[in-house]
């Protein structure tokens, strides 16, 4: 089951299939996605990632009750320090810190970034907590297929992988607060609002995973 399944469209859906199986995680999968792009994928995730908290803190902040803030530091938490094995990983594949310091986003990168920045500064309530959360939940999906794959064409380890197999134990985490969230948005007008917000996230991260995949690498020296 996916954000918001009792909701969305059978449109919504076919998305939801695209960036499961996105060319990009198919290739992972298969262990033909040379290295070089795999770098690439981790710097520009990084720089979504970095982001997290930020985007967490402007919904919290934004929340019209305590107890919706009290929900949302409760998703939060879960979350923390989850950059470190996104660096990590990095590592493993032949990045630096550098490398991640100096990290410059692709079009479809920024597009998703200021997407969820949008909804957070001008989305409803229901905006806000569908944008992000629809993101979250097909990556959880996405991860639980890609970290043992990683294992088995790239010659990584599990600690190098953890920032996608730890996804698993965040989702069974996050979903009952966002089945509970979503529980709150009822009306006609608030449902059309998440089906909109999934939508457009969904788009949005097709593009940025469709960016890293036409985007040209070079060979790190």
């Amino acid at each position: 089951m996916g954000f918001a399944d009792t909701f969305v469209t059978e449109d919504i859906q076919q998305l939801r299939r695209r960036l499961l199986f996105h060319p990009l995680w198919q290739q992972i999968e298969d262990g033909t996605l040379d290295v070089e792009r795999l770098r690439l994928f981790a710097l520009q995730d990084w720089w979504l990632v970095r982001e997290a908290y930020r985007l967490d803190a402007l919904a919290i902040a934004s929340a019209p009750d305590l107890e919706l803030q009290e929900m949302l530091i409760q998703k939060l938490l879960p979350k923390v320090g989850g950059y470190t094995l996104l660096l990590r990983f990095g590592e493993a594949i032949g990045l630096t810190r550098k490398d991640f310091e100096q990290v410059e986003p692709l079009a479809g990168c920024m597009a998703l970034t200021n997407f969820f920045y949008w909804m957070l500064a001008y989305g409803s309530a229901a905006e806000k907590l569908a944008a992000v959360s629809a993101s979250e939940d097909i990556f959880v999906q996405i991860c639980a297929r890609i970290g043992p794959a990683l294992m088995r064409h790239y010659g990584l380890t599990a600690d190098d992988v953890a920032f996608f197999t730890v996804h698993d134990e965040i989702g069974k985490q996050v979903t009952p607060i966002d089945d509970v969230l979503l529980g709150r948005f009822k009306t006609p007008e608030e449902r059309r609002e998440v089906v909109r917000a999934v939508r457009l996230s969904h788009e949005y991260e097709l593009m940025f995973y469709d960016t890293v995949l036409a985007t040209p690498v070079t060979q790190k020296g």
